[in-house]
């Protein structure tokens, strides 16, 4: 396996600490990836580098951005890392899901004075 940079992973330390974070640099000839720590077991090591060993990581699976919940997620990751640009870039996304998530729920309201041969129908 060989991680990039701004790959999300997660791995231990070799004090056997947990966390997760995304590649920094990476791996240099002796197999060590800089990764900056987003969330550990350790809370003095969160919004720090650190250097562990490639096969200590694994790779996360890549997180698809048009769920609301993860794009706020990602939102406050930009907001503790002082990424403007990122923040800005990540806003106008949730902006723009959140209009046209309004209109698929318009167009999907049915009629409700659906009529049968029974009469008008309930059913929303």
């Amino acid at each position: 396996m060989t991680v990039q940079i701004s790959d999300w992973v997660k791995g231990k330390t070799n004090n056997g600490e947990l966390f997760h974070g995304f590649v920094e640099a990476e791996a240099d000839m002796h197999g060590i990836v800089k990764v900056y720590v987003v969330s550990s077991d350790n809370e003095e090591a969160v919004g720090k580098e650190v250097a562990v060993r490639e096969q200590w990581l694994k790779l996360l699976p890549e997180s698809s951005l048009d769920d609301a919940g993860a794009l706020q997620n990602f939102i406050d990751l930009a907001l503790s890392t002082r990424d403007e640009s990122w923040f800005k870039e990540l806003s106008e996304q949730l902006s723009s899901n959140s209009k046209s998530e309004n209109t698929i729920k318009q167009a999907a309201i049915p009629n409700p004075f659906l009529k049968n041969r029974l009469g008008y129908s309930g059913i929303m």
